[in-house]
């Protein structure tokens, strides 16, 4: 099974997320942030990152762009609920840029393991 990074600065979101991916067997690792992330990412190579985009620290854009650097890029899935002043669809608009897939928050299970789904196939 694949290897999987989820990073979110909401720890409701981000645990239920993990336990989701791990409930379907995947071998999942968590950060709080992008500055936690992108220091996971230099010590371990993963499948797959599952990212938000609005976070304290470093953000998820500076994951991706972090991940762009790599030899050996995972696939990039870019999460976003948005935020007051930054609807979702604007906070999405540069990952699409660089991620492989967006998803925007709320979102179903069955909607996250379809995107995982087809990421992983490709």
């Amino acid at each position: 099974m694949a290897d999987i990074l989820v990073v979110d600065d909401v720890d409701d979101l981000r645990e239920g997320i993990v336990e989701f991916l791990q409930a379907a067997g995947y071998a999942v690792a968590e950060a709080r942030d992008g500055r936690e992330a992108i220091s996971m990412l230099n010590a371990r190579r993963f499948d797959l990152v599952i990212t938000d985009i609005m976070m304290p620290e470093q953000d998820g854009t500076e994951v991706i762009m972090h991940l762009a650097s790599l030899e050996s890029r995972p696939k990039v899935l870019a999460m976003s609920g948005g935020a007051p002043t930054v609807p979702a669809y604007m906070a999405l608009h540069l990952a699409r840029l660089k991620a492989d897939a967006t998803l925007m928050k709320p979102f179903r299970n069955e909607e996250l393991s379809d995107k995982i789904t087809q990421l992983l196939k490709s």
